[in-house]
């Protein structure tokens, strides 16, 4: 099964050989490539030692960086929470895109560039090492390439608990270079500026294997629809609570979609495989879903599915990666259309967690934990 249609992005991949391009595929790994797979990371941060001369560069220019939500800032290393992902590491270094690959998300923090009245915030950086660009949110939109990672000379160690993975230099793409020249009124911020050397440490449990996978570094679109349940629904009408659509999502009928921005996906041969035998990570930044009852609203955003576990989680205020709905695949009917793989028939269902909360919001105990309350049909891309 191939996950890949729209999947031509080319880039240098991080850990490879060459800083030349490599173009992004699905590929297959082999029995002689032994995968170490972190397939949910829990943290914990990616620190850019942020280059001098690139310092000294944007003083000059009257432009000051600062830190954006919960970005650290000590000295001249910025530092960005992990807030989820998916990793596996190739013990063939050959591997391409890279022998490092997934998404590597953090969500609430960013880093703002100021000069004078005009404000530029870079947020919500996604990491893809297996196509070296780093991506962000601008303005709202997200998946904006801002940066090349240059993992030629990318030192990986693991030590408490955690996969780190030094030395990759961190470059300015064509496209941020040139948002930022026009948001500043100049021509001095170039493609290739080098903002600093990243250091990513990544916690969480990690699994190996070494059977056959169909692998997609990154996922391109298109979306995540739900289903609401007619009786899900019934219940919160009764209740006095109305859902709705947020950002870039669309509410059509009792059918609520979600565009993907982005992420990972590993298909394994074997479907015994555990957690799961699809992995990864599958992105919707920008959208989501609110509830209201009278002047109270709960919104739940920027959705990460994560397969290999059957979990959906959500950014719900400064909460960032909240376990919001558990995603029963026991149903699961994967096909293949257009070079777009549908996922159908996986059943949404409320967590512990999320039905107290909103219990608590809406003054409640009607919201029951595993509530359905849909079904969801994914096309990936």
């Amino acid at each position: 099964m191939v996950l890949a249609g729209a999947v031509g992005l080319s880039v240098a991949a991080c850990g490879s050989s060459s800083s030349k391009p490599a173009a992004a595929t699905a590929s297959s790994g082999t029995s002689a490539d032994t995968v170490t797979a972190i397939p949910a990371l829990t943290g914990s941060g990616t620190t850019v030692s942020l280059d001098a001369s690139t310092l000294a560069a944007l003083t000059s220019l009257g432009v000051k960086p600062t830190p954006y939500g919960t970005a650290v800032l000590n000295g001249a290393n910025i530092t960005f929470p992990i807030t989820s992902g998916y990793a596996e590491i190739h013990s063939n270094k050959s591997f391409k895109p890279g022998y490092v690959i997934g998404s590597i998300e953090h969500d609430g923090s960013g880093l703002t560039l100021t000069k004078g009245s005009t404000s530029v915030t870079l947020a919500n950086f996604v990491v893809d090492p297996g196509n070296s660009m780093l991506y962000g949110t601008v303005g709202g939109k997200p998946g904006i390439p801002l940066a090349f990672l240059d993992g030629s000379d990318l030192q990986i160690s693991m030590s408490g608990g955690a996969v780190h993975l030094d030395g990759t230099k961190v470059e300015l793409t064509q496209t941020a270079a040139s948002a930022l020249d026009q948001a500043f009124g100049t021509t001095a911020v170039k493609a290739g500026l080098e903002l600093g050397v990243a250091h990513i440490a990544a916690t969480g449990s990690a699994n190996s294997y070494t059977g056959q996978a169909t692998e997609v570094s990154r996922l391109t679109g298109a979306q995540t629809s739900v289903d609401l349940n007619s009786g899900t629904l019934a219940a919160l009408t009764s209740l006095g609570v109305k859902p709705g659509p947020v950002g870039g999502a669309s509410l059509n009928g009792s059918t609520i979609s979600f565009p993907i921005t982005g992420g990972a996906a590993v298909i394994h041969s074997d479907h015994s495989y555990q957690p799961g035998y699809i992995d990864g990570v599958v992105l919707h930044q920008g959208s989501g879903l609110s509830l209201t009852k009278g002047s109270t609203t709960v919104t739940a955003t920027d959705f990460v599915v994560n397969p290999g576990n059957s979990m959906l989680y959500a950014t719900v205020g400064k909460d960032y990666n909240l376990p919001l709905f558990f995603l029963d695949g026991s149903g699961l009917q994967v096909s293949q259309s257009g070079g777009d793989v549908h996922l159908d028939g996986t059943k949404v269902e409320l967590t512990p967690q999320a039905s107290a909360a909103l219990d608590q919001a809406f003054g409640t105990t009607a919201l029951k934990p595993y509530t359905l309350i849909g079904i969801a049909h994914i096309v990936a891309a």
